[in-house]
């Protein structure tokens, strides 16, 4: 048995921009996890999390696909799905994290795609249905103020602060999805 360096285990690859200051522990595990944030929420928040889609659209053409997330992909991947969502507490009804997706349609199995389409599962819960082995590599974090719509989505003025992080997903080493999830600064902090 071969025991990881300790000093690898210490050096995960974050993106250059320093980290936000000021969060709490639990704001700090969003943006830095490599696990599903959905069953992370559900234990921090004591109460089951559904997903209300916003948008999903299959989108032919690369220049149609999230701006933020077109740094990260190569022309010609299409067809992708773009897909924005809020998790959702299922008896709250509070909004909690709103996430785009950019998803290579391509690279993923069939019976994953037909959920991800038409179901409402949270695509961590998906990826432990289809036992999708997965490999996530953060490309960076943002703290900026929520604009109108997420002001809207999360009930906080369009000044108030949100963090982000935008994620690339991996399986079978294939890029599958580019993803990013915001929450406001306000959420999270006890």
């Amino acid at each position: 048995m071969t025991v990881p360096n300790p000093l690898f285990l210490t050096q995960r690859r974050m993106p250059d921009k320093q980290m936000p200051v000021g969060l709490s522990r639990f704001q700090r595990l969003l943006l830095v996890t490599d696990g599903t944030v959905t069953e992370m929420l559900e234990q921090y928040l004591e109460e089951k999390i559904k997903v209300k889609k916003l948008y999903e659209k299959i989108e032919p053409d690369f220049q149609q696909v999230f701006a933020h997330h077109q740094p990260w992909l190569d022309q010609g991947i299409e067809p992708v799905m773009q897909r924005e969502i809020l998790l959702q507490g299922q008896s709250s009804l509070n909004n909690w994290v709103h996430a785009e997706s950019t998803v290579l349609l391509n690279h993923l199995n069939q019976g994953f795609r037909t959920d991800l389409l038409g179901s409402r599962e949270p695509i961590g819960c998906l990826w432990e249905k289809y036992q999708v082995e997965t490999f996530k590599s953060i490309l960076d974090f943002e703290q900026r103020a929520a604009g109108a719509e997420l002001a809207d989505h999360f009930r906080i003025t369009p000044q108030d602060q949100v963090i982000s992080r935008t994620y690339s997903v991996y399986s079978g080493g294939k890029l599958i999805m580019i993803i990013t999830e915001t929450f406001p600064n306000l959420f999270f902090r006890n």
